[in-house]
């Protein structure tokens, strides 16, 4: 009895030792996050930074040296400060003090402990800025980012030299909305509703961080991709990506999105922002040069080059319009080089 007991206990011990190894074998996406873990720290422990703030301790990466210019970034939905890794250094190697800040509920910025709005993380940022001891700076965002950029300049039009907005902030929120027929709308609204593998993948809950990263990894990419790190949070003895960030926004399915769009005083305020920003009020007599990068296609989510044009018009001394072809939103994404170049083209043109 003796021997087979052991006999049993053994091959438990090897099934339990196979099946841990088939977890985290070392497989190419397992040697990837190995790579990802280590290279991750080393760049959060160069490039990260945490500043309390007014509402929160405010969490950004920064760039290049305190000086006279300054450039800060605000990211898009479901985003962080991350997204402007692959093109900081080249702003700062054109003279630029780069600073990419988490919004609230993003990267390693946490909620703050009221429901607050894009004024007050606008207060944040510029208290971000006194205490680094910035008097003015380049404000560009991408999306979301840019109508929280636009809101900045309508609070603190002192503090800004420039505006990069990214296919966002330059026109209201709704306004393509607005132009659609009833059947068109609720076709629109019906595409928020997200399929299951999609969920799955992006919004669900995972057993360990490598799962986490793994769900997100794209082997076809070669590289570690280690910036995914920065979208992994732990929750309770689970691990997340961007979970609960959809229902932040208030537009986790239609329903939601229609409220947002349409009964916007019923939703959180902080959902409300996006919606509250009417960028042709704010830049009515506009003084600070602005570049609009629109994203343009045949399947443009929010198609509203006609009113860029419009509003580029009024302004043309102030105004530099770039439309991007054959991309749907994510310029950045799309068209890198070109993204930098423009950027670098308007702060030389205006000397900001």
């Amino acid at each position: 009895m003796c021997y087979y007991r052991n006999l049993l206990l053994f091959f438990l011990i090897l099934f339990s030792t196979i099946t841990a190894a088939q977890e985290v074998k070392k497989t190419t996406v397992f040697r990837s996050y190995v790579s990802a873990v280590a290279q991750y720290n080393l760049y959060e422990q160069k490039h990260r930074k945490r500043k309390q703030t007014a509402h929160v301790k405010l969490a950004y990466l920064e760039w290049g040296k305190p000086g006279d210019k300054a450039f800060i970034w605000l990211h898009g939905s479901l985003s962080n400060a991350y997204e402007f890794m692959p093109f900081a250094e080249r702003i700062a190697q054109a003279g630029y003090h780069v600073i990419a800040i988490d919004q609230y509920n993003a990267g390693k910025t946490p909620l703050p402990p009221f429901d607050a709005s894009f004024d007050d993380l606008c207060v944040d940022i510029k208290d971000l800025m006194e205490n680094l001891g910035i008097k003015k700076a380049v404000i560009g965002g991408f999306s979301r980012g840019a109508f929280l950029a636009t809101n900045f300049y309508k609070q603190y039009p002192n503090s800004v030299t420039g505006l990069i907005l990214e296919d966002g902030g330059s026109v209201a929120f709704k306004t393509s909305y607005e132009k659609l027929s009833k059947t068109a709308l609720a076709a629109k609204l019906k595409s928020v509703n997200l399929p299951d593998e999609i969920k799955n993948k992006y919004f669900a809950e995972f057993s360990s961080k490598f799962q986490a990263y793994k769900s997100l990894f794209e082997p076809e990419t070669k590289t570690n991709q280690f910036e995914i790190l920065s979208y992994i949070k732990p929750l309770k003895n689970k691990w997340i990506t961007y979970k609960g960030l959809p229902e932040y926004y208030y537009m986790q399915d239609s329903l939601h999105m229609a409220k947002a769009l349409f009964q916007t005083s019923t939703i959180s305020k902080y959902a409300a922002s996006i919606i509250n920003v009417d960028p042709v009020k704010i830049f009515q007599n506009l003084s600070t040069p602005v570049l609009i990068m629109d994203a343009n296609s045949t399947t443009d989510p929010t198609p509203v080059l006609a009113e860029n044009k419009t509003l580029a018009a009024s302004h043309p001394k102030y105004i530099q319009l770039k439309a991007f072809e054959n991309v749907d939103h994510n310029i950045h994404f799309a068209y890198p080089d070109e993204f930098v170049k423009t950027i670098t083209e308007f702060l030389k043109k205006f000397n900001i």
